[in-house]
């Protein structure tokens, strides 16, 4: 989020308020009541809709109501290119309107003035949701007033300037956009691929088997149909360790700034291992917990509380590590690093998450016990099948992780640029085109 701190404005910068921009309008409600308020031909937004916004502009709103509701309301129709912004419970949640609509009495919107460039309006907004907290009052929910919001000062550039500053930050918006956009396909490719290795698994010559046309292949099991060559077998085949850890005495009382790591139910993720929130615990304390150690190979399962199903491996190289009572370590009779990667990701996926989420249903209590996690049925290929289908999936994971990598970069280089620009410790050239 850019901030902006007003003690001076730049050279040719007017040191403004709110209200300055342009016409500043509250919305409304019409009687839910009143069926003559509402399915009519006026859009109407709530900030629901904005919150769950994909992008800066707003063409349609799931509900309509009528002029008569409009009236009611005391609203106004707002025209396209007007910026609307909630200031009550969410604060500061913004959109451009690319038709005329009007609003709940959740917002505030601006129609820009001649002077205001509506594209950068919306941009200066997000720089002012600090001061936009810092006025709210309400018990309830915190609420801005229209007198409040419109108060709130700032430092508007001449508007061919607005113009630039709109301009280059959309093209970094846009590519912020784009590269979300690849990553959520990615993450369904991700999925739908997994679903057909973990189930379909590779041929001799690496193509994915075709349970249709190559039907002959295949053989039921209790997962469904799977290749004649793979095996359907429950956990404690496979595994000879099932087992969690324990709170130690004294609870977070023993932990100290080193030592031995202490995973708990927040450091397991789907992606692997998250170490921000890490604790340790004494040699003293690891030694009277040796059952529950864990080493590198290791499935680690969540078994109680909201988090229960999350899951991954532990790393080749990991540290001394133990674990407490919500994380159950799975090991594997003979473990290697892609037989536990396999593990994982069939745990993580909809064959090993569904039966996760009945066996918690039909528990006495909110959580799983070792005979259920050894009871939970995994596909199981041929060796090498095992290591060229972990080699897929890892690549796809670089891939997501790349384009997550891309994306970080660009919010901070749109965060660096948005603090720059928006209060004029950068200045940009008025005469020359923006390099596409």
């Amino acid at each position: 989020m850019t901030e902006t701190i007003i003690n001076e404005c730049p050279n040719n910068w007017n040191d403004v308020n709110i209200s300055a921009l342009g016409e500043i309008v509250s919305g409304g409600t019409p009687s839910r009541g009143n069926r003559w308020f509402w399915n009519g031909d006026i859009r109407w937004v709530t900030p629901t809709v904005i919150t769950a916004l994909k992008d800066k502009w707003l063409s349609d709103t799931p509900e309509h109501i009528t002029e008569a509701g409009l009236r009611f309301s005391s609203a106004k129709l707002l025209p396209p290119q007007s910026i609307v912004v909630t200031t009550r419970a969410t604060l500061g949640a913004r959109a451009i309107t690319k038709v005329a609509l009007s609003t709940n009495q959740g917002f505030k919107s601006i129609i820009p003035n001649a002077e205001t460039e509506p594209l950068w309006c919306y941009y200066i907004v997000e720089t002012l949701q600090r001061e936009m907290e810092r006025r709210a009052v309400g018990t309830t929910f915190a609420e801005i007033s229209k007198s409040d919001f419109a108060t709130i000062p700032l430092c508007r550039p001449p508007k061919p300037e607005q113009a630039r500053i709109a301009e280059i930050l959309d093209i970094v918006d846009s590519a912020v956009r784009e590269t979300e956009m690849v990553l959520a396909k990615v993450h369904q490719i991700k999925i739908a691929l997994l679903h057909d290795l973990l189930l379909y698994g590779l041929n001799e010559h690496g193509q994915m088997r075709d349970p249709i046309s190559r039907s002959e292949q295949f053989q039921n099991s209790p997962l469904g149909i799977i290749p004649k060559s793979w095996s359907a077998r429950i956990i404690g085949d496979l595994a000879n360790h099932v087992r969690s850890g324990v709170t130690p005495t004294g609870g977070g009382r023993v932990y100290t700034r080193d030592g031995v790591v202490f995973l708990r139910s927040q450091n397991v993720a789907f992606e692997g291992l998250s170490l921000k929130d890490v604790a340790f615990i004494g040699d003293k304390t690891h030694a009277a917990m040796a059952r529950s150690e864990i080493f590198p190979f290791d499935v680690l399962l969540n078994i109680t509380g909201a988090s229960i199903g999350r899951c991954c491996y532990v790393p080749a190289g990991f540290r001394k590590a133990n674990v407490n009572q919500h994380v159950c370590a799975i090991r594997l009779v003979n473990p290697c690093r892609e037989d536990a990667a396999l593990l994982a990701a069939i745990l993580g996926s909809s064959i090993g998450q569904s039966q996760i989420e009945k066996l918690n249903i039909g528990s006495n209590r909110q959580g799983l016990n070792y005979p259920q996690i050894r009871s939970i049925v995994v596909p199981w290929p041929e060796p090498e099948e095992r290591k060229e289908i972990v080699v897929r999936l890892e690549k796809m994971t670089a891939r997501i992780e790349a384009e997550d990598t891309e994306l970080s970069k660009l919010k901070q280089l749109k965060a660096g640029l948005s603090h720059d620009l928006l209060t004029g410790e950068v200045r940009v050239p008025i005469t020359t085109s923006v390099p596409a």
